[in-house]
């Protein structure tokens, strides 16, 4: 595998004295990992706590992914999102938000609008495609795909404020997909946690999202491993595509070999080109770091659409990215100045 680098710099009584240790040990602090499933994804917390804070770490992180679910995920019939796309293909046309909620769109417009290839307004593709909880997915029929490409269009869609609430203006029947950087949001609200909880040094991993904040255990940045998704080819034997020494960074990447289906020897990915209505082939993995963990997750997403053209958008703004072309290329970018 050849690599190319653009610009990379270095970042870079008995009984009353075993109820006095066990209580010692319970508010010592050390270096602590606990693994959680989640909303069908595994979180990994790595953290400098005593026991008892770990586990009232755990509890509010699990409230809060949970209150999160209730509000952009699509399959959770109760969510926020999964009623408004309901009544956005009912016909109606203007629909109250909450604020959060608001919130999440205008990074999702924001990017929308940088890159038509993304889009928010993609739900019609990702269902027809079967990627979520479709069992037996299939390749669509053209015709199928520019079906579902009449209602992609972010254009369409406006946030107003109106007494103080606030409302989607819609100009077609839009549904919506916060699949792009969703992970990335939840990254954001569970740093505000740790924060809370005067946690300083830790290691976030969600369904490969991660956040690393302070220093590990040996006093060092934490380092994160790029996974290489080529590893098994006879010709290449390199286990990772790079390990990135970070503190307080996020570093998210996009690939195509975690969700795909196969169909008369193809590989059918889930990251759809709202443009085309199919996969992008435009790279294998694409990983950026970032401070901000919903920023590096829309960003990965629209670096893996974009494929190496990425680096010639000066609107997007990242610390490091890493593209792996389907010619086994690593191109590597480094902003000194973010």
């Amino acid at each position: 595998m050849n690599k190319k680098i653009y610009a990379l710099i270095p970042i870079i009584a008995i009984s009353i004295i075993i109820i006095i240790s066990i209580c010692k040990n319970i508010n010592k602090e050390s270096y602590i990992r606990k693994t959680i499933i989640i909303s069908d994804t595994i979180l990994n917390i790595t953290a400098q706590t005593s026991d008892k804070k770990m586990n009232n770490l755990i509890s509010l992180i699990t409230n809060e992914i949970n209150r999160i679910d209730n509000i952009i995920n699509p399959y959770n019939q109760k969510s926020e999102i999964a009623i408004i796309n309901k009544k956005s293909l009912d016909g109606i046309k203007e629909i109250e938000i909450s604020k959060e909620l608001s919130r999440i769109f205008e990074t999702g417009l924001k990017y929308s609008r940088l890159n038509y290839s993304f889009d928010i307004t993609v739900r019609g593709l990702i269902e027809l495609w079967g990627f979520g909880i479709k069992e037996n997915q299939t390749v669509p029929t053209q015709e199928e795909i520019n079906e579902a490409l009449n209602n992609i269009d972010s254009s369409k869609l406006n946030i107003i404020t109106n007494e103080d609430k606030i409302f989607l203006k819609l100009g077609k029947n839009l549904t919506f997909d916060f699949g792009a950087y969703g992970k990335g949001y939840i990254i954001t609200k569970l740093i505000e946690i740790f924060k809370n909880e005067n946690i300083e040094n830790y290691l976030i991993d969600y369904g490969g999202d991660t956040y690393a904040n302070g220093v590990n255990r040996k006093g060092d940045a934490w380092v994160i491993a790029i996974r290489n998704p080529i590893e098994s080819s006879e010709e290449n034997s390199e286990k990772y595509l790079a390990l990135i020494k970070s503190t307080n960074y996020a570093i998210v990447t996009s690939g195509d070999y975690e969700r795909y289906f196969t169909e008369n020897g193809t590989n059918y990915h889930h990251i759809i080109d709202a443009r085309t209505g199919f996969p992008s082939y435009n790279s294998v993995s694409a990983t950026i770091v970032h401070t901000n963990s919903e920023e590096a997750d829309a960003l990965s997403t629209i670096a893996f659409l974009m494929g190496t053209n990425f680096f010639t958008n000066e609107n997007f703004k990242y610390r490091e990215a890493y593209i792996l072309t389907p010619e086994e290329e690593l191109f590597i970018f480094t902003n000194e100045n973010f």
